[in-house]
């Protein structure tokens, strides 16, 4: 009976480690996938800004 019950808590332990891995790893993954996007967005907007951009020594002189 008593080897039951240890095999059972080592499972339950053993699950209960393997979700908190598992989560930890989603979070860490959902992290960068955030990173990521943000740096590709930050990366659109300077390309549309750059191709947008006035060239220098044409327009009103204030606004140079």
């Amino acid at each position: 009976m008593e080897l039951v019950v240890i095999v059972g808590l080592a499972m339950l332990l053993g699950a209960a480690a393997g979700w908190l891995v598992s989560a930890r790893w989603h979070q860490r993954r959902r992290a960068e996938l955030v990173q990521f996007a943000q740096a590709w967005e930050y990366a659109r907007y300077a390309g549309y800004v750059s191709a947008h951009r006035y060239p220098h020594g044409t327009g009103a002189p204030f606004l140079r």
